[in-house]
């Protein structure tokens, strides 16, 4: 079963959001779990997403993981979720084909309308993933063991010449570029 890192029920993602309370429960729960996976557990890392995942299931988040989870994890879970409900809500997928839906009592928004306010949405989760790179890069909780080859890159990479490291495993780079951050995030 699934575990939501967000209670949808009590509407936290419909009152921070510009998605309205009257939206179909059932139209937006695989966004959350969308947004879950393509971007907090690609910033956590598998061992660190997995124990705030089991603490918050068990209601036993404390100390910097409840700030992790309260300050960063949390509003980056419900603006992901409106970029991916937005991107597909006025959708209907049937037995009968893909349809699209239109209000009785209203003209249908303009693409061009709906993009700017899934824009705004997508602007606050990158707020959010660079305010909580930043943190755990200062804070460095145990299980957090993120590499940059661990990145999924959707976009194919350009085949480089003398600074690609995608891939490279060596410890000792990994170490320099730890013992550099450390030195940044000090002064």
């Amino acid at each position: 079963m699934a575990v939501y890192l967000i209670d949808y029920e009590a509407g936290e993602l419909t009152a921070n959001t510009p998605l309205g309370g009257k939206i179909d429960v059932d139209r937006y729960k695989f966004c959350i779990i969308d947004a879950q996976n393509s971007k907090v557990k690609e910033l956590l890392g598998d061992t660190l997403y997995n124990k705030i995942e089991t603490d918050y299931e068990a209601d036993t988040l404390t100390g910097i993981y409840q700030t992790l989870y309260n300050e960063f994890i949390k509003p980056i879970v419900i603006h992901q979720s409106a970029v991916e409900y937005l991107t597909i809500g006025s959708f209907q997928v049937s037995n009968g084909g893909i349809y699209k839906h239109t209000p009785a009592n209203g003209t249908p928004v303009e693409m061009t309308d709906v993009k700017y306010i899934i824009d705004s949405q997508k602007l606050k989760v990158e707020m959010y993933m660079e305010r909580a790179q930043r943190w755990l890069n200062r804070v460095r909780p145990t299980e957090y063991n993120w590499y940059y080859e661990n990145i999924v890159n959707p976009f194919p990479r350009k085949v480089g010449f003398a600074f690609d490291i995608v891939g490279k495993n060596t410890k000792e780079w990994i170490e320099k570029s730890d013992n550099r951050m450390d030195n940044f995030y000090e002064s």
